[in-house]
């Protein structure tokens, strides 16, 4: 059902329940996980002090070392553009069947510019895309 998963990550705590999900699905049906993070080109005041690439290249090398401790295969990858065009078109270029994403991330300033993610892939998306709301 399932060969290729794709879980877009922040590297925030609230795609932990998505990874766990996705990590879980894949290993059911022997998928290959597929970690994204996508470094958005909008410039907050909170990206600047931070490296936002270093975050990006953080935030999937969680998500390999969690598939490589469950037996899971697993490919990352990091872009930088648009997350919601991003997403949709590694989503493309992999063939994938399913998208796990968790709904809440960044907050406040950055969430008001650059929107809800996982929202827009949801609308625009040509596959199942799975949100996962994050364990209160």
């Amino acid at each position: 059902m399932y060969e290729h998963i794709l879980i877009p990550t922040d590297g925030s705590e609230n795609v932990a329940q998505a990874i766990d999900n996705g990590i879980a699905i894949a290993d059911e049906f022997g998928a290959t996980v597929h970690a994204l993070s996508v470094v958005p080109y909008v410039v907050t005041r909170d990206r600047l002090r931070h490296d936002p690439e270093a975050e990006a290249e953080r935030a999937v090398e969680a998500v390999e070392q969690r598939c490589n401790e469950e037996g899971v295969d697993v490919s990352t990858e990091v872009r930088k553009g648009n997350p919601p065009e991003e997403v949709l078109a590694y989503s493309e270029d992999h063939d994938i069947d399913v998208i796990i994403m968790g709904t809440h991330g960044r907050s406040g300033l950055e969430h008001a510019i650059i929107g809800s993610v996982a929202e827009r892939v949801v609308r625009r998306s040509s596959i199942p895309v799975l949100t996962v709301r994050p364990e209160d």
